[in-house]
């Protein structure tokens, strides 16, 4: 007799019977339903989204004909580049791949232009229903507000391998979108998570990439996290050689109000910015890491590209972001303010970050110092509690460090005026100037090189920081410091 006790895991697996076939019916079961990816050719250069073959009338199928993902492929006739003027926004509203280098001649620089008339606030504009969606192989120009805006309705997008600020004309002219139009803002603004931003050039707009809201005014309590912006050149020519005829008119990256946990390398190139090539400027950014970067120099290291202001700049709160770490350190020198600033005067400090393993003043095999470079690491306006450790601070126009109503901030472990294999560069001013309210700091384990002032200056009202086996102290408040423990 069978048994009818089964344990759960053989449920299903018995064999069949007669009775059991007896009992079976054949039945007509609905099947699942399907979506069938589209693919539509853009054959003409209209703006006009009633002309079919154009871009606007590809973008318009994708988002209303065939719901799921799309792809917009080119095959403009004769030579390139092909450019395509619009007059309106180009709105997302389903996923779907833009992909400029399917357009014959494409060899790695974009054969396609979309150019705006100066009036288009953003050209590709990310929505609704829009998310895992891809830009590639495009140049944009001739915005007012944004090349891209990704909007938080929509994540998990690839902007990648485009011209975005600017584009090149048959004879190889450059055009930039902040010289042919009276208003101009970032390449890619992102006020969304997860995306991708990689191997584009973006030059000729106000900020090369924006992530999160302004910072003046209130702040909507939207985080904007995990975006990745890897292996651009931001500032420079799509070679990353040079800024003449690109640059951005103010930041080569800019985080607002929102921008958490993002990851800004590795690989980029971030030069020729009129003001820093990257800023956090915002007490909601947090855990951000910059890393593995070339700041204020080119591609090779070998010459600068400066950044018209400082290299990096933490403000306004900001905290618990890394500067390079184990993740890899940046390149910065040529930076005409500086390399690293915690705090500035008209925003205030930043507290609770880390600067680690950078190589800041020098190229990237340490052999040679690289432009004129104001000061390596300056910590002021109410930054405390930052660690600053392993870092090459070398070949500064002033000082290495400085320190000015700065107080608990931890700086070891460092190499100040001499690479890490001994090779001195001298800083100009002193190794590490102690100024106005710099207190309760701990300066230990740095070792020192070449400075031309000498290793340490402290002023008559920085009190109470630790200096641990430092020869040459100098200034009227050396006697007001406590030492540290002596090296062994």
């Amino acid at each position: 007799m069978r048994s009818e006790s089964r344990t759960w895991w053989t449920r299903g697996f018995r064999s069949t019977t007669r009775s059991d076939r007896r009992r079976f019916r054949p039945a007509l079961v609905p099947l699942e339903g399907r979506q069938l990816l589209s693919v539509y050719t853009v054959t003409n250069t209209s703006g006009d989204a009633a002309t079919q073959g154009s871009l606007p009338w590809a973008i318009q199928q994708a988002n209303n004909s065939s719901p799921g993902l799309d792809f917009i492929n080119f095959d403009l006739q004769g030579p390139g580049p092909h450019i395509i003027d619009v007059h309106q926004t180009l709105f997302l509203n389903d996923q779907v791949v833009i992909d400029g280098t399917t357009q014959p001649g494409y060899d790695g620089s974009p054969q396609v232009v979309v150019r705006g008339d100066g009036t288009v606030a953003s050209i590709f504009l990310l929505q609704e229903e829009s998310s895992a969606s891809t830009i590639q192989g495009l140049a944009v120009s001739g915005f007012s507000a944004n090349a891209v805006t990704i909007l938080n309705s929509s994540q998990g997008n690839w902007i990648q391998n485009n011209y975005l600020g600017f584009y090149h004309d048959a004879s190889g002219g450059v055009h930039l979108n902040m010289s042919d139009t009276t208003s101009h803002a970032a390449g890619v603004g992102i006020q969304s998570s997860f995306n991708v931003i990689r191997n584009n050039t973006i030059a000729g707009a106000q900020n090369g990439v924006n992530v999160g809201e302004p910072v003046e005014g209130d702040w909507s309590g939207t985080t904007y996290k995990t975006n990745a912006i890897q292996n651009n050149q931001i500032g420079t020519d799509p070679t990353g050689a040079t800024a003449s005829g690109y640059g951005n008119d103010s930041d080569g990256i800019f985080l607002g109000a929102g921008a958490s946990e993002n990851f800004l390398g590795p690989g980029n190139i971030i030069s020729g910015n009129k003001s820093s090539g990257v800023e956090l400027l915002h007490s909601s950014n947090r855990g951000n890491v910059v890393f593995a970067n070339v700041i204020g120099m080119n591609r090779a290291t070998d010459a600068a590209i400066p950044n018209g202001e400082l290299g990096i700049l933490l403000a306004n709160g900001a905290t618990g972001n890394a500067i390079g770490g184990p993740f890899g350190g940046n390149f910065i020198a040529g930076n005409a303010l500086g390399g690293v600033s915690l705090g500035i005067a008209a925003f205030g400090g930043a507290s609770g970050n880390w600067v680690q393993n950078n190589i800041v003043g020098l190229n990237a095999a340490q052999s040679a110092a690289v432009g004129v470079q104001g000061i390596g690491i300056n910590i002021q306006s109410g930054s405390a509690s930052n660690s600053i450790t392993g870092n090459v601070v070398a070949g500064s126009a002033s000082n290495g460090f400085q320190l000015s109503n700065a107080t608990r901030n931890h700086i070891a472990s460092n190499f100040i005026g001499r690479a890490f294999g001994g090779a001195s560069f001298a800083n100009g001013g002193f190794g590490v100037a102690l100024l106005h309210g710099a207190s309760r700091n701990r300066i230990i384990l740095n070792d020192f090189g070449s400075n031309t002032e000498g290793n340490i200056f402290v002023s008559a009202d920085a009190r109470d920081n630790i200096l641990q086996d430092v020869p040459g102290i100098v200034g009227p408040g050396a006697n007001r410091q406590r030492p540290g423990m002596p090296r062994v």
